[in-house]
Parts: C-alpha cells; sequence; structure tokens
C-alpha cells in the first residue's frame, strides 16, 4: 500500500493524458502569456490539466493523462527540465509523448529514444521504476505538454481518490470518468470542497471541472493534506456474500449514504477473520498457558504473550534479506496455528496469533480496525474503508479495553504507531462490534534526553561529544524510518541532521545502539567541531549555550495563516549540557531566561544555568515539553497564540552569554 500509494501521490502530483499523440491546438494568447492568469507571480502555470477514467472493462483500468503547462521563470523551468512516471509491476505506462512549444510556435519533440526505464525507490527490496526524460530546450516563456496511458490490472475506479488541487496553479483541471455500467452515474463524496460535481459528457463520460485553482502551498505543521485539499472519493453500492455457515449466507450492503448500515457491513464482512483468529486448537491453548504459567494477573498474563510473539515468531514484514517476490513466495499461513507452526509470519498474522493466545486464556478479544491520522481526522460518519485498517489487536483488560500491536517489530507494548493513537477503532468481535477512541502516548514517554559534553576553544571553536537517547514516538520512529538502511547510511543520516541546522559542524565518529532493541533507548552517539560557534569582539566572546537548538529557525515565520496547526504527537526534551571555558576567559553574563509556560500547561520551556568557577566549566540544564494534556491539534484561529508560545520558546532557546578576558593583574 506504500508503494501504490507513493505512486498515485505522484501520478497525480506531476503534468501529464493520452491519445495517440493527439495534441490539442495551441492558441496566441497561450504562446504570449508572460504571467500567470491564476497566480500572476507563479513560476508555472498549468493551462489545463485532464485525466480520463476508463472504468469500463472488468479486467482492468485504464487512466489518460493529459497536461500543459506554462514556463514563466526560471525556477519554473528547473522543475520541469525532467520528469519521472512511477509504476509498479500490476502497472502499465503506456504511449508517453512530450513536447516543447516555444512562443513563436516551433515545436521540440522528445523522441521514444530518449524515454527510459530506471529504478527510482527501494523499499524493503520492493522497487519502484519509472519512466523518465528529460524536457529538452525548456526556458522561460515556453509551453510544455505531456500525455501518456496507464493501464492497471485487476482493478476498478471505485476507491479512486480524484484531486482537485496541485503544487502549480491550474487554470482548469478536469477528470472525465467512464463507469463501469453504462446505466450508472458516478457516486463520488467531496472532501474540502462542495461546489464541483458530474456532468453527463460524450462517449459515455461523466466531467468534474474546476477552474482558476490556486497552487497548493504547504505550511509548517499544518494537518494531513487529505484534510485540507479539496479531493473527491469514487464510490458504488458495494455488495457482497458472507457465509454464515456451511449451508446459509448473508448478503452484506455497503450503501455509502449510511454510515450505520455501511460499517456494519464491513463488519460483517471481516467476521470470517475473527472467527479464523478465534478458532480453538489445542497447540495456541498449550503455548499460551506454558508462556504465562506464573503469570499472576491479566496485565502480566498479556506482557509475555506480547513478548512471545514479538521475539520468538521471525516476524516476515522487518526481514530486510528477503526481496518482494521473495516475501510473496513464502509458505501461505492457512490457519492461526501455522504462525505458530512455522515461528514465522507477516504482520497481521503475528498479531492475530497474539489475539488467539490472549482468546485461549479467556480474556475478551478483537480485532482493531483503526483509522490513520496521518492521512484523514476519521470519524465513523465518513463512509469510506479506505480511512480504516488492520491495525492492531484490542484485548478486554479489567473492563477496560487495550490495544496491542505485537507484529511491528520496534513497538514496546502498550503504544500503537502515533497515527494509529487517538483515533477512532472498530472493534470486530465474532458477534458483536463497536467504535472506540484509542489512547496516546504521554509527552513524558516520548523523550529525547541530550547529552553534551563540550569544550569552547579560545578562538571560538566548541568541540565535544554527544548522547542522545530516544524513548517512544521518538524512538519508534526513528527505528521504523532506519531499519532496512545499512550502518553507513544510518550515520550518514545523523550527520546530515547536524549539518542542516548548523552547515559548518564536522561530525564523526558516529554510532547507533540498541536499534534492535525497543526495550531499551535509541542511542545516538558522535563528536562535533564547531568552528567559529563564539563570536569574538575585543576583549569579549559571545555564544549560545543551548547548543542543541543552535542554528534552529522559527517554527513558525509568517504573521497569518491558512491551515489550522497539528503537531503529530506529544513530546518532551530534557538537555544537560556541560562546556567548558576557555582558558583566560571568566564568566561575565550568564543571566537564565525565564521560565515559559501557559495556564493550561500544554507546553513548559524551563532553562537553568550554573558555572563552577574552581573549573570553568558552564552547566546547561534545559526541559521542554509540548502537547500537554494531549493538546496537539489547533484551530487558525489560536495560529497567533501558537506563534507567539514558539516565538517565545525560540528566543529563550538562541539566548547568548558573554564571557570576559581576565585582566592579568
Amino acid at each position: 500500500m506504500l508503494l501504490f500509494s507513493l505512486c498515485l501521490v505522484f501520478l497525480f502530483s506531476q503534468v501529464l493524458i493520452a491519445g495517440d499523440n493527439d495534441w490539442k491546438p495551441v492558441t496566441p494568447e497561450e504562446l504570449s502569456m508572460k504571467k500567470g492568469m491564476v497566480e500572476a507571480d507563479a513560476d508555472a502555470e498549468a493551462i489545463f490539466w485532464e485525466v480520463r477514467i476508463n472504468d469500463r472493462s472488468s479486467s482492468k483500468l485504464s487512466l489518460e493523462h493529459y497536461v500543459r503547462v506554462k514556463i514563466l521563470t526560471e525556477r519554473g523551468r528547473e522543475k520541469y527540465s525532467k520528469f519521472d512516471i512511477p509504476y509498479t509491476k500490476r502497472m502499465k505506462i503506456k504511449d508517453v509523448a512530450a513536447r516543447v512549444i516555444k512562443p513563436d510556435g516551433a515545436i521540440v519533440e522528445i523522441s521514444k529514444d530518449d524515454i527510459f526505464e530506471r529504478d527510482i525507490v527501494k523499499v524493503n527490496k520492493t522497487k519502484v521504476k519509472a519512466k523518465s526524460f528529460a524536457v529538452p530546450n525548456i526556458e522561460p516563456g515556453v509551453i510544455v505538454e505531456y500525455q501518456y496511458r496507464e493501464i492497471i490490472r485487476n482493478a476498478g475506479a471505485v476507491g479512486m481518490k480524484l484531486v482537485f488541487q496541485r503544487d502549480i496553479p491550474i487554470q482548469k483541471i478536469s477528470y472525465y470518468y467512464k463507469p463501469y455500467s453504462k446505466k450508472s452515474k458516478p457516486r463520488f463524496q467531496s472532501y474540502n470542497f462542495n461546489d464541483t460535481n458530474f456532468i453527463k459528457d460524450k462517449k459515455g463520460f461523466y466531467l468534474a471541472e474546476r477552474k482558476n485553482v490556486p497552487a497548493f502551498k504547504e505550511e509548517p505543521r499544518m494537518p494531513p493534506e487529505d484534510m485540507v485539499r479539496p479531493w473527491m472519493l469514487l464510490q458504488g453500492l458495494d455488495i457482497s456474500f458472507s457465509s454464515n455457515s456451511l449451508y446459509s449466507y448473508s448478503i452484506v450492503i455497503k450503501d455509502p449514504s449510511n454510515p450505520g448500515g455501511f460499517w456494519g457491513g464491513y463488519g460483517l464482512e471481516r467476521r470470517p477473520l475473527v472467527k479464523a483468529m478465534l478458532k480453538k486448537d489445542k497447540s495456541i491453548t498449550k503455548m499460551a498457558e506454558q508462556v504465562t504459567a506464573s503469570a499472576k494477573t491479566d496485565e502480566e498474563k498479556i506482557k509475555r504473550l506480547y513478548d512471545f510473539v514479538q521475539t520468538q515468531i521471525h516476524n516476515t514484514s522487518f526481514d530486510t534479506t528477503l526481496t518482494e517476490d521473495e516475501r510473496d513466495d513464502l509458505p501461505k499461513i492457512k490457519a492461526i496455528k501455522d504462525v505458530l507452526k512455522k515461528k514465522q509470519a507477516s504482520i497481521p498474522y503475528i498479531d492475530m496469533l497474539f489475539g488467539a493466545m490472549a482468546h485461549s486464556l479467556g480474556l475478551e478479544t478483537r480485532i482493531a480496525f483503526l483509522a490513520d491520522r496521518s492521512e484523514m481526522f476519521f470519524t465513523p460518519k465518513m463512509t469510506n474503508e479506505n480511512f480504516v485498517h488492520q491495525g492492531a489487536i484490542a484485548v478486554n483488560v479489567n473492563g477496560k479495553w487495550k490495544f496491542f500491536n505485537p507484529g511491528i517489530k520496534f513497538l514496546p507494548q502498550g503504544m500503537l504507531v502515533w497515527y494509529e493513537e487517538d483515533v477512532w477503532a472498530l472493534l470486530v468481535g465474532e458477534n458483536t462490534m463497536q467504535w472506540v477512541e484509542t489512547p496516546y502516548t504521554t509527552k513524558e514517554k516520548s523523550n529525547a534526553e541530550r547529552t553534551g559534553k563540550f569544550e569552547l576553544l579560545e578562538d571560538g571553536t566548541l568541540e565535544g561529544t554527544v548522547t542522545v537517547k530516544y524513548t517512544g514516538q521518538m524512538a519508534l520512529t526513528e527505528r521504523l524510518s532506519s531499519f532496512d538502511k545499512s550502518e553507513n547510511r544510518r550515520q550518514e543520516e545523523i550527520i546530515n541532521d547536524v549539518k542542516s541546522r548548523i552547515s559548518s559542524a564536522e561530525v564523526s565518529e558516529v554510532s547507533i545502539q540498541n536499534l534492535d532493541n525497543h526495550r531499551l533507548p535509541l542511542i545516538h552517539n558522535y563528536k562535533i567541531r564547531i568552528p567559529n560557534y563564539a563570536q569574538k569582539t575585543g576583549k569579549r566572546m559571545f555564544f549560545q549555550p543551548g547548543v542543541f537548538e543552535y542554528g534552529e529557525n522559527p517554527l513558525f515565520a509568517t504573521a497569518d495563516r491558512k491551515y489550522d496547526v497539528y503537531f503529530e504527537y506529544p513530546w518532551s526534551e530534557n538537555d544537560k549540557i556541560q562546556i567548558k571555558l576557555p582558558k583566560g576567559f571568566s564568566l561575565d553574563n550568564a543571566d537564565s531566561p525565564s521560565p515559559l509556560n501557559d495556564t493550561q500547561k500544554i507546553g513548559l520551556l524551563d532553562i537553568k544555568m550554573n558555572i563552577d568557577r574552581s573549573n570553568n566549566i558552564l552547566s546547561f540544564d534545559r526541559k521542554f515539553y509540548f502537547g500537554g494534556g494531549g493538546y496537539t491539534f489547533f484551530k487558525v484561529r489560536s495560529y497567533k497564540a501558537v506563534k507567539n508560545m514558539f516565538d517565545a520558546f525560540h528566543k529563550a532557546d538562541a539566548h547568548t552569554i558573554s564571557l570576559k578576558k581576565n585582566v592579568t593583574p
């Protein structure tokens, strides 16, 4: 799903319709256009953006793309000088054509020989290929237009997302849609807009169109794009059959216009999966009893089961030695007991083994289908099954539902991945289902403890050693993003992260500890040297003792804002810094900034400094948190208050102190 989403994101974020090189006429107004019609200061502007979706075939989905873009500035020339059209093994890209039209009407077409294939992404040995080409003779004033056709095998248009705003201004964006049935009209849901509908067009197509659409511009700490961009979801009335027994079947109808009935049908479709997990099996019960033999409480039993499936079952989803094809060719799991027998499985089966073992001990157990707030702030009123996924096992412990996802290799018990916390979850049991909300990890548990021992040299250079310990969501995010990378690549990323703040920094002797052991903090160690860290003026030296915040820019730079403010999860930071001051210098001014907090205890910054005069060592202790009480989302009307808070944090973190050169008697 990650790779398929990646392809769709790129697919709908670049320029591109197809036809047999059937180019539309270019008007004199388009040739002479010198500035944007939608946004006067645009670097490039799409004159039109068309996608034709043909869902009439039962074996494939066909999409044709055609976009015409006017290049207006040098930045626009750079952005559209080369292209990748990604695809996976389920997809085929055909009839790629591109050309450049100069202001005088002269045309330069890209030769088929200039279009080539290459690998552009590799995730867990899964490759994403691309049709790639460079655009010749591109310069401000030209028109660039592209066409291609995309074929997706064994797919339909129902569930497809149609985005009506891109990162470039568009004079006209058009989606032509031919539904599977000749008698059907398009069914859809609109998000973040309600001024566009499908109208009947030619040759069985329906047209949804918007004009003069400004470019989508990201803002720091904004909600997911699906919460702010206008888009449509293509839908259909889903009818399926669910087996109740050997001799009876139920018809399941999922009508998007009826949320209760829709999710009831969704749950019914998944009850066979729940029944498979809860099916009694002697081998599962025996193992569960052995693992929990000396446990006194249900909490202790759960902990031991969690540790067992996470450590004793080989997780093929995180096996970096397997290619995509090798992972597909692994023996199929026909029953949950096979996971115990084979001692290996992917994420969902490891989760279900945990659920089966918990159920065998008499604990009420269900499969939890969770929302993903990295994509959408879902509510059960939304009838889109793509908004939820099989994400965890829910176990009723002492009358309260708790959530467990041991199939995520690096996930500690008691947590979910950040985007599955504080979301709606549909708990599906053998004969029941209900909506509940998942808890979130508190700010104290997601912590970065940063320790630095430095020496400030007489020429203003700062050098020393750094240790950073990550816990909670901060550690999990880092582990999930780097487990499949080489050691050298992980070290490079730490170095690049430091240099993104301090370009002159020299980072060496990087090491990483406990990457595979989530029971311990994830630790980064390195040495650092920063020339000219302190500024010398006459007999004084000025520097920022908050080394870990050095080089950071204000989080919110603009006075106004369009979108709400959204932080992914609450977090905290604890810094302990020691700086040995240069010989011959002593502290001149080392006042600490005043503590900063708010009445609701959402955020706090407390800095304390002390000097050991006998050893000439400055101690700097910083405590910070944000997201107290679970506050991580703020309406745009609260932007000024949030901005003021973070501006105050930044000012305190950038606080400088001065040293003076000692006078020799």
